[in-house]
């Protein structure tokens, strides 16, 4: 780990691109999404200024996170931070979300769409985080 250290500027710029992925893809995908979750935009309630005030402070987390974790295996590089990404996806979130999903009831298609954004998110995540490692001098 000598001669590492996290890039803060990668971390925001990487919790930024998943921001604007989620945009992206609940726009894409939003017919399928409420269908997946049996809402209509209508039911949806909530503050959507503090949806997004959690949504990118979670963003900015899991970034951290994974810039951390990718400092500490050095697995930089574009091949490094997907594999990464994918492999913490992997270990992690498409596991919990698959057993949940299963155990209530829920499509491969529902699956999909609402997994399919943080392995994006992850990967892209990745992607940037592996490629802009800072190495101190």
């Amino acid at each position: 780990m000598s001669g590492r250290r996290i890039n803060y500027i990668a971390v925001v710029v990487a919790a930024v691109a998943h921001f604007v992925l989620g945009a992206m893809w609940f726009t894409v995908f939003q017919k399928q999404w409420l269908a997946a979750i049996g809402k209509t935009m209508e039911q949806l309630t909530g503050s959507p200024a503090l949806g997004y005030v959690v949504a990118f402070a979670c963003n900015l987390i899991m970034a951290g996170t994974l810039a951390w974790l990718i400092m500490l295996t050095g697995r930089t590089g574009l091949a490094g931070g997907l594999a990464m990404g994918g492999l913490l996806w992997l270990g992690f979130t498409g596991t919990t979300m698959a057993t949940a999903f299963v155990f209530e009831g829920r499509t491969i298609e529902a699956f999909a769409v609402i997994a399919g954004y943080p392995l994006a998110g992850l990967l892209i995540m990745g992607a940037i985080l592996g490629l802009w490692q800072k190495r101190s001098v």
